[in-house]
């Protein structure tokens, strides 16, 4: 235990995190008052046996863990808002514009000190009226700027559910950033009333920041393509919504996702060009250079700097963690100390987490710092060794030996950086894995180009361009940027196009995210032959995978043009029921399916003429299932109306319209209907019909070997202030009217909705 004493502070974020997770995998909300309770008691208990110095230690643990779930509480209560319960069609909405985002040929804004009426739901009160919503909209004639005060029509939704149980959950993420709602705007360009009254005080530096790096943006897209120019812009002040799709996703496929992130790499850049380019500056000003410790005036101001870069980049995780680090290293110049250690990132880490408790969960928080970790493991570790290999060559008699000194530095340095490529990659795997369903095998490939043109071009003329600003002298620096901003590009494209670039890998479990977080913490924290006991639990981690299974049965519905249902065969590729409607469920069906593409259900065999009335369209599609029976359980047999699977739990039916429900009630142990179910089903153990699917979300269907099956919804999450309730008797799916509810019996076990709902 005294030899781990250094990275004990490592622990203690580990411990603080620990309650913060604990209170997200809780089904219910808890008291306010339950962290602190039992913080108090363990102050006490800590007290008693401060002379056991183990106990202590693990009782330390357990009071750091309290601290974040008291943190947490405490976060979700002070940023609690009303979210959107239902949609709202052709809605009026005011609000004040405090965030623009802008995106290829349209741009979205972020509204608070809402109001908000529709025709059939009237004026929301305070009880309901969300804090802030979120409107893509075309983009205007007249540029919208930060602090207008905006009036449109627009169609609003409430936060998403989870696409799939257990997929990335955009309700509680929404709720911690008080966002109630989001929509698109009906109105054309240019027809948007606004008027500018100006920000509230209490807004005012945010607001000034907001401002700035929008008009940052806007002369960074006068002055290069469209392409260049949103790379840039992610580049300068982190806004990547301007970004083409297939740029983002070659940058993702190739591994330089990171590039585009304000992050460690960006914050470390920038500073170090203020800090070297500002001690050279006074180095050349003799009555300062001999008279005081320039390092540590140039360390100050290059922080300032970087202040200046993060609030420019808008604060996010990455930025917060990169900022904190560079405040300890350059405070640790200042004060004649080491400034790379774990201490370091670990202060990082609780600062962040004490800040943003909520950050968390988010992939962002995770990445940057498994990535910082890792590295700063690996070559703190290795410090001296890497010192020696610098002086080769430098103290050599002759030109000969100092030319071969130079070359091995050389290669040392290429090393140096493809080892970087390598440990971030290695430690940020697990994450990727869980959060995105994919691996990049060239990620190292590609960061040994990008990285160096990175540091070496566009960023010193980033800054430049940023410093030329104010004096309306950016073009050039803009221009030579642009350069390399178009190369990077490039480089993204070429290596995504290597031939097994991207490895689709199944939805990794939380468990299998556990044990391998665990594992890369354990690796990194422990001192001594111990800590390679996280190898054994990182290997049982990307093993997790193969302990679960896709679902067999996918089932969607959210309104008229969003309706999907989507089967597993027996080659383990889900079939589905459009090949267009349900864009992001289905996008995230094939993504945790490792799946690369859709595949449709079987083509219709009977055609919709010969059928007339209910008993004709039953005959008649056991007659078309007697003469098409499905060979396997990924082939079925389908009409215009509805479709048959055989499985192991005996027949499934997907009714796709209103007809074919009828037919489908009389043939199947499982129901499934996009649409309404008004019949009585005599041979279906269970209907989830278009009213289940809307209320509680996608319907997971597994079958179990026996021929038994389980239901899990998207919606149950439990009660917790993010999740949706359930709909209002009134509420109806955008755009359309609501259908009546009503003598709806299924037969044995009736309507797939509980008691309770």
């Amino acid at each position: 235990m005294a030899a781990q004493r250094p990275n004990w502070p490592g622990w203690a974020a580990v411990a603080l995190g620990s309650g913060i997770a604990l209170y997200f995998t809780l089904a219910q909300e808890p008291s306010l008052w339950v962290g602190p309770t039992v913080a108090a008691i363990l102050i006490l208990g800590l007290a008693a046996i401060r002379r056991h110095p183990l106990a202590l230690v693990l009782g330390g643990g357990l009071l750091a863990a309290s601290i974040g779930f008291s943190v947490v509480c405490l976060r979700t209560e002070l940023v609690k808002a009303p979210q959107l319960s239902r949609a709202l069609y052709r809605a009026e909405v005011t609000g004040r514009v405090i965030e623009v985002e802008l995106y290829p040929g349209s741009l979205r804004v972020t509204l608070d000190q809402l109001d908000i009426s529709s025709e059939k739901s009237g004026r929301l009160g305070p009880d309901a009226l969300p804090a802030r919503v979120r409107i893509k909209l075309a983009k205007t004639t007249e540029p919208i700027q930060i602090g207008d005060w905006v009036k449109l029509i627009a169609d609003l939704q409430p936060p998403a559910p989870p696409a799939e149980p257990g997929a990335f959950d955009f309700r509680r993420q929404a709720y911690f950033e008080g966002l109630g709602g989001v929509g698109f705007s009906l109105q054309p360009a240019g027809k948007i009333e606004k008027r500018d009254v100006g920000m509230a005080p209490v807004d005012a530096t945010l607001a000034w920041f907001d401002a700035l790096r929008l008009t940052i943006g806007r002369r960074i897209q006068a002055e290069l393509p469209e392409a260049t120019g949103a790379m840039a812009m992610a580049l300068i002040v982190g806004n990547q919504t301007a970004l083409r799709a297939d740029d983002v996703q070659a940058m993702r496929d190739s591994g330089l996702a990171h590039l585009t992130s304000i992050s460690g790499l960006h914050i470390g850049l920038a500073a170090g060009i203020f800090f070297f380019g500002l001690r050279a500056g006074l180095a050349l000003v003799p009555p300062i250079a001999l008279r005081y410790d320039i390092k540590k005036w140039a360390a100050v101001l290059a922080l300032v700097g970087a202040f200046f870069y993060a609030g420019l980049a808008g604060m996010p995780v990455p930025t917060q963690r990169a900022l904190v680090m560079t405040g300890v290293f350059f405070c640790a110049i200042l004060l004649d100390r080491s400034p790379i250690s774990m201490r370091v990132i670990a202060f990082a880490a609780i600062v962040v987490l004490l800040i943003a408790p909520e950050a968390l969960v988010g992939a962002s928080f995770q990445m940057s710092f498994a990535a910082v970790l890792g590295l700063i493991r690996v070559f703190d570790g290795g410090r001296a060794q890497l010192a020696a290999l610098r002086r080769v060559g430098r103290e050599a008699p002759d030109i000969t030996g100092r030319i071969i000194g130079a070359i091995e530095r050389t290669a040392l340095w290429l090393g140096t950086l493809m080892l970087t490529s390598l440990i971030a990659s290695l430690m940020t795997a697990p994450f990727a894995a869980y959060h995105f369903d994919r691996l990049t095998l060239y990620g190292i490939a590609a960061n040994m180009l990008a990285v160096p043109l990175t540091g070496f071009w566009v960023m010193p003329l980033a800054v430049l361009a940023l410093v030329a600003m104010p004096m309306g002298l950016e073009h050039w620096p803009l221009a030579a940027m642009g350069w390399g901003c178009d190369l990077i590009i490039w480089i993204a494209h070429w290596v995504a196009d290597w031939p097994g670039a991207v490895v689709l890998i199944p939805a990794l479990p939380i468990a299998g995210l556990l044990l391998t977080s665990l594992g890369l913490i354990w690796l990194c924290l422990v001192v001594g032959h111990w800590k390679w006991l996280g190898l054994a639990c990182f290997g049982l981690g990307c093993l997790s995978p193969l302990t679960v299974r896709s679902p067999d049965i996918l089932a969607f519905a959210s309104g008229q043009s969003s309706r999907l249902v989507a089967i597993r065969g027996a080659d383990g590729q889900y079939r589905f029921s459009s090949m267009r409607a349900g864009k992001i469920a289905a996008e995230t069906w094939l993504r945790r399916n490792a799946q690369d593409k859709r595949l449709p259900f079987p083509k219709p065999s009977v055609a919709d003429a010969v059928l007339g009335n209910h008993q004709q369209r039953i005959d008649a599609m056991h007659a078309s299932a007697e003469l098409a029976q499905p060979a396997a359980t990924d082939v079925g047999s389908c009409n215009a109306d509805w479709c048959r699977f055989d499985t192991r739990m005996g027949y499934v039916a997907v009714a796709l319209t209103e007809a074919g429900a009828a037919p489908a009630c009389h043939t199947a142990r499982l129901v499934i209907s996009l649409e309404p179910v008004e019949a009585f089903c005599p041979s279906a153990e269970r209907v989830i019909d278009f009213f289940d699917l809307w209320r509680h979300g996608t319907h997971a269907i597994s079958i179990n070997r026996d021929g038994s099956f389980s239901v899990t919804r998207a919606n149950d999450t439990g009660e917790r202030p993010w999740t949706m309730q359930r709909f209002p008797k009134a509420a109806q799916p955008l755009g359309e009217a609501a259908p009546e509810e009503g003598g709806i019996s299924t037969g044995a076990s009736g309507r797939s909705d509980d008691p309770g709902s």
